[in-house]
């Protein structure tokens, strides 16, 4: 477990794991390698650009698993909801009175106007349509002219409840009625380390949504290696981070890989009993198959990656940017401010570009598939494991 407790929005990690992982990093510079899979992987490209399969994808990741919405700060106290709408579905999130979270989708059982709009705090929802009026469970407690509808109880038609769970400080829901999802078979063993995050102390800053002309899994691919940051972050992020040098663990079909600081150096000339190797690395964790966690000294950025309508060349994304502290102060609002235009004008200007480029290139036919090397084996398990889910769900009940 990479984290143990978090205290003031900090994390705080057993000392003898911070030295473990200090020195698999710092060992990694003094050869010159990094975290290595078993073999190359030849990826088709026919899963970025199919859109049998990008059909497949939309049931299996994206229909009936649960999703991960964003922190618990979403819903900040009873009252709070918020919308969602990235995976086509409409959805609806409330905290009531006792503060349990409660999941719907977004459509007046009326005439299937969404009655919520982005985030807030209410004691009830009021269709904009034609006034039925619903409570923070979802009941139906008003609708004009309720005579005319006698044949049809107030009670049998409530907003349509979906699987909701609130674990650890992150929010879980599935965009299909009634099924039966496992928080812990999703998770893993990747849970309790989330758990020592201490997430639930965070508080949502701000968020920026962006469209690409690229496939969903494309931009999770941007993640998972540093392999271009000589090259493509050469004024940017190089200097602040190794390039081709990251960790790599996994927990099923989850998992993290964490990067280097130049920094890191100085911990050579400090006795272990005094490292603190957080203030030296980035942390990135997959929750699989689309939410990409990323710990970056004292904040969290939290990337909600999702293909934008049946296009498979299309994506949409959210990044949510959470604070340990709320950012009430005017100076405080700027220096976060600035943290998130950093990363937003990285990947805009940079990542996805090259991105869009790539897309363009697989309908070439230059290739029939890209290449993952040794050197990049979260790619690899990345893309295994969305084969070995797709394969697991068309298997014959």
């Amino acid at each position: 477990m990479f984290c143990t407790y978090l205290s003031r929005g900090y994390a705080a990690v057993l000392h003898s794991e911070q030295v473990a992982l200090g020195n698999r990093l710092l060992k990694y510079i003094e050869t010159k390698t990094t975290a290595l899979g078993n073999a190359i992987y030849a990826q088709p490209i026919s899963e970025y650009v199919c859109e049998h399969i990008a059909e497949i994808e939309q049931q299996v990741f994206f229909r009936n698993q649960l999703l991960c919405l964003g922190l618990s700060a979403r819903l900040p106290r009873p009252g709070s909801f918020v919308t969602d709408s990235l995976s086509g579905i409409p959805i609806l999130l409330t905290r009531d009175a006792k503060n349990k979270v409660h999941g719907f989708l977004n459509v007046c059982r009326h005439r299937g106007a969404q009655i919520a709009r982005d985030c807030g705090t209410v004691k009830s929802f009021v269709c904009p349509y034609h006034a039925w009026r619903y409570d923070l469970l979802g009941k139906l407690i008003s609708r004009p002219q309720d005579t005319a509808f006698g044949e049809m109880p107030r009670e049998n038609h409530g907003l349509t409840p979906l699987t909701v769970v609130e674990r650890d400080g992150m929010l879980w829901v599935c965009p299909s009625p009634g099924q039966s999802t496992d928080i812990n078979k999703k998770l893993g063993g990747i849970s309790n380390e989330l758990a020592s995050y201490n997430l639930a102390s965070f508080h949502h800053f701000d968020s920026c949504t962006m469209r690409r002309r690229m496939n969903w899994k494309l931009i999770v691919d941007t993640f998972l290696e540093s392999y271009h940051f000589g090259v493509l972050h050469k004024d940017t992020i190089w200097p602040i981070f190794y390039d081709n040098i990251s960790t790599f663990d996994a927990w099923g079909s989850n998992f993290r890989l964490v990067s280097a600081r130049r920094t890191i150096d100085g911990l050579k000339s400090i006795n272990e009993s005094e490292w603190n190797v957080l203030e030296h690395i980035v942390g990135i964790y997959v929750l699989f198959p689309n939410t990409v966690l990323v710990w970056q000294l004292d904040h969290v950025e939290l990337w909600h990656i999702y293909p934008y309508t049946d296009d498979p060349n299309l994506s949409i994304v959210r990044l949510d940017l959470y604070t340990p502290q709320p950012a009430v102060a005017e100076k405080m609002k700027k220096h976060w401010k600035k943290n998130l235009d950093l990363v937003v004008k990285v990947v805009e200007e940079e990542d996805f570009p090259v991105g869009e480029s790539i897309q363009m290139g697989f309908h070439s036919r230059a290739q029939n598939h890209i290449t993952f090397g040794t050197n990049e084996p979260a790619l690899t398990h990345f893309h295994r494991s969305i084969t070995h889910a797709i394969q697991t769900a068309q298997k014959p009940t």
